[in-house]
């Protein structure tokens, strides 16, 4: 049974190819260089993060959620909590 209304509300949203997120983000960058320096090298920024935004999200469209999720969660992981332990080899009395 194929549940469209499930489909639709799991499927990304895309500006251009591009996730929204990350879209708006090199437009914001794009915009910071633009101001304080030359607009062609904000133009190939802008151009360059559409791309790779396109081509990551042409391969997985819900690769930046994934990313998202993973950097809230890091600071959940602390290995220096963990009990040190220690390792003892018993060797064969012959």
């Amino acid at each position: 049974m194929i549940r469209p209304a499930a489909r639709a509300l799991n499927k990304p949203m895309l500006i251009v190819g591009i996730d929204r997120k990350l879209a708006g983000l090199s437009f914001l960058l794009a915009v910071i260089v633009g101001a304080n320096g030359s607009k062609i090298v904000a133009g190939i920024l802008f151009l360059s993060l559409c791309a790779i935004g396109r081509r990551l999200s042409r391969r997985d469209p819900n690769i930046f959620m994934v990313l998202n999720l993973v950097r809230k969660q890091k600071p959940l992981y602390d290995p220096m909590k963990r009990a040190w332990f220690r390792l003892v080899l018993n060797g064969r009395s012959a």
